[in-house]
């Protein structure tokens, strides 16, 4: 996997390697909207790919922005949710 961003120590850089990346900031749009579940977030960025949507999450995943939680009762479906 190829190294992203320039690990700066200041918040707002580091903040900028993760929301300013391409669709980030329209994914965010749609998660404060009320959108919690995949195909929910892909209705409301049609552009975006199935494949970036999954890696877009997984990265707001790792940076602490996006929980994602199993929904109970319902095994392999995923809600995501802001922090």
């Amino acid at each position: 996997m190829a190294q992203h961003g320039y690990k700066q120590f200041c918040p707002l850089s580091m903040a900028a390697e993760v929301l300013c990346t391409r669709w980030t900031m329209v994914l965010m749009r749609e998660l404060v909207a009320g959108s919690t579940r995949f195909n929910d977030l892909r209705r409301g960025v049609p552009k975006m790919s199935p494949t970036l949507l999954s890696q877009r999450l997984k990265e707001l995943e790792l940076a602490g922005i996006v929980e994602r939680k199993e929904v109970p009762g319902e095994k392999g479906i995923f809600d995501y949710h802001l922090t």
